[in-house]
């Protein structure tokens, strides 16, 4: 399973990351609003809610830094892009025929 998400582009992986966030966030809200309001939990209602808080959290950060990744990466291309266009190809021969002042 780990190697067929790996061997997708970087925007299917982000896709796919988002995807686990969701469920992660989904999972999070139901052991937060649902199981640990309940009268007695199995493991007590403190055990629940911080479970619920860290899925949460961690679902949300993990979506904001899945965006930074991919916005960034594009940027990146971009500027990849940009810098090829932009060089030009020097050879040795050429300079030193502009550095002779004949």
């Amino acid at each position: 399973m780990i190697k067929y998400i790996m061997s997708k582009k970087v925007h299917e992986r982000g896709l796919i990351g988002i995807g686990f966030c969701i469920i992660g966030f989904i999972i999070g809200y139901f052991v937060l609003n649902h199981i640990s309001t309940m009268e007695n939990p199995p493991l007590g209602n403190t055990l629940y809610i911080i479970i619920g808080s860290t899925l949460v959290f961690t679902s949300v950060l993990g979506v904001i830094l899945i965006i930074k990744y991919l916005y960034d990466f594009k940027k990146k291309q971009e500027r990849r892009i940009r810098k090829r266009k932009k060089h030009k190809l020097f050879f040795l021969k050429d300079a030193e025929k502009h550095d002779d002042p004949k």
